[in-house]
């Protein structure tokens, strides 16, 4: 009994160190990017260069982090979808924000810059520089302010 908990115990731990020596983080070049996220960062942030690309490998996914000089990051998936605009307590491109959410926000707090947006499956997360955080559905309809 001792001897197969032991054999299981020694099972985990080389998966968990196997796990953890297969992920890995690599300063790349901006033409390594997807294609789409070099025409994400084209359009929406044309004139700037960032100061870091960071590409992050995972057993099973990979996903890249842009850095500004400004301190804006933008986080891609690993086919370049971007996922992730923060600036840092600064503004970010509204030609980001979809239509029905800058809409909304435009509304509503007309003179409050949107500092942070995430992407998920359930929808959009939206923070201005006022500290609100909102959300949205995935069709971006307002739903509720997260505090």
């Amino acid at each position: 009994m001792k001897a197969k908990l032991n054999l299981t115990a020694c099972l985990l731990l080389g998966l968990t160190c196997g796990y953890w020596a297969n992920a890995q983080k690599t300063v790349i070049a901006k033409t390594k990017l997807p294609v789409a996220a070099q025409t994400f960062l084209k359009t929406h942030f044309s004139g700037q260069e960032p100061v870091s690309i960071i590409e992050d490998k995972e057993t099973f996914s990979k996903d890249y982090k842009v850095q500004f000089a400004n301190t804006t990051k933008v986080e891609f998936d690993g086919k370049g979808n971007w996922e992730e605009v923060d600036g840092n307590h600064n503004s970010i491109p509204s030609s980001i924000i979809p239509k029905n959410i800058l809409s909304y926000i435009k509304t509503n707090y007309p003179k409050i810059p949107i500092t942070k947006i995430d992407k998920g499956r359930w929808g959009y997360k939206v923070d201005l520089s006022n500290e609100l955080e909102l959300e949205f559905n995935s069709k971006g309809n307002f739903l509720r302010i997260d505090n």
